[in-house]
């Protein structure tokens, strides 16, 4: 993604770390690397990320219907974290956090 092209609608990358948007094949954007990040963070807390057991079809499929993955054992999360996930993995790219928002 560039100034001059903010937005794409290619499916590229693996299935279980996609954000809807590429799932669905919208135009998205930047904020697709804020779903994979917090796909990234359930990984480290569970120990692999949701739908890992499913082929990368059904883990397609799952993304779509389903939107916002559900952790294992939220109470074992601050809620700092909790608020965090919920911020990156908002299934709306538009209500989703950017990288600044996630910082602050």
């Amino acid at each position: 993604l560039s100034p001059e092209q903010d937005q794409r609608s290619s499916m590229v990358g693996t299935a279980h770390w996609m954000a809807p948007e590429v799932v669905t094949r919208s135009p998205y954007g930047p904020k697709v690397d804020i779903w994979s990040f917090g796909i990234v963070t359930i990984e480290m807390v569970e120990g692999e990320p949701p739908h890992f057991r499913e082929t990368a079809a059904m883990a397609r499929a799952l993304i779509r219907q389903n939107g916002t993955p559900q952790l294992q054992e939220p109470r074992r999360l601050s809620a700092l974290l909790r608020d965090c996930l919920e911020c990156s993995l908002e299934p709306d790219e538009e209500r989703r956090w950017a990288a600044q928002e996630l910082l602050q």
